[in-house]
């Protein structure tokens, strides 16, 4: 950060007046900031020191800006802009005014039926969008998931692992990328991944939403990637009766190790959360 004697400002960034950290990802920093040049709060996504010096990982955090930039939906956080400073890529977001769907998972647990819905499908519709320029999330978990307050707005976010399904060059097998809860088998396995990945995650998420559990945890990531590949999740019917049929039917099959036997896509997620 550039010096700043503004009161309540840490640095600067460009035109942006950086006001405080609000997240620590495994590849960003993201800051609360004001941009001076348009008068609207933002927030800032710089990729973290260790990773500023390599090449590669410059090159997959650009990625995540042109994920983003190459979808257009409602539900998906847009990039506002891409810059540099002092060596240290960083992206400009729209600030979102509330909370993460982790957060809500932590304070409340499992969430009534209504709300689950409401939020899943808002994500699905966002998965979806990016499903259709073929490009695979590789991340989908209660963080990545932003939450307006008061019921508004759901947000998918952070494409940081995204990548173009047709880029071959960028494929690097025996490289897990996500979090070990929200793995697929095949990215438990360190095997190459396509967009049925995301559809393992996105059941994963429905499953902590109507349980407030992941459906795979363990001591140890490699206790989780190993129930992932090789044990059947507890039976959500036994930890929520209360749930419809049908939605426990979209998870189990959201579930499936092998990924022929998941849903055709997240064009599907959304079509069978709608009459919910």
């Amino acid at each position: 950060l550039e010096p700043s004697e503004e009161e309540g400002v840490e640095g600067l960034i460009d035109q942006y007046a950086v006001r405080r950290l609000i997240a620590r990802g495994g590849m960003g920093l993201v800051f609360e900031a004001l941009d001076r040049g348009l008068l609207r709060k933002v927030a800032i996504k710089v990729l973290i020191p260790q990773l500023a010096a390599s090449e590669q990982s410059r090159a997959r955090f650009l990625r995540e800006a042109r994920a983003v930039a190459a979808i257009d939906h409602e539900h998906v956080l847009p990039i506002h802009a891409v810059g540099e400073a002092k060596g240290f890529p960083y992206l400009v977001m729209p600030l979102v005014e509330g909370e993460s769907l982790h957060a809500l998972l932590r304070r409340e647990g499992a969430l009534p039926i209504g709300e689950l819905v409401r939020i899943a499908l808002a994500a699905a519709k966002g998965l979806a969008a990016a499903h259709e320029r073929d490009l695979v999330h590789r991340d989908i978990k209660p963080d990545n998931v932003l939450l307006e307050a008061d019921g508004g707005r759901v947000w998918l976010a952070d494409f940081g692992l995204a990548r173009a399904v047709d880029e071959r060059d960028l494929t690097r097998t025996g490289l897990l990328a996500g979090t070990p809860q929200f793995s697929s088998p095949e990215q438990a396995g360190g095997e190459e991944v396509d967009l049925r990945t995301d559809l393992f995650s996105f059941g994963s998420l429905l499953y902590v939403m109507a349980t407030g559990t992941p459906p795979f945890d363990g001591e140890s990531a490699l206790a989780v990637l190993r129930k992932i590949t090789d044990s059947e999740a507890p039976s959500l019917v036994e930890k929520r009766p209360d749930l419809p049929p049908a939605l426990v039917a979209l998870v189990e099959e959201l579930l499936a190790k092998d990924p022929a036997g998941r849903p055709a896509g997240a064009g599907e997620i959304v079509a069978r959360l709608e009459p919910l």
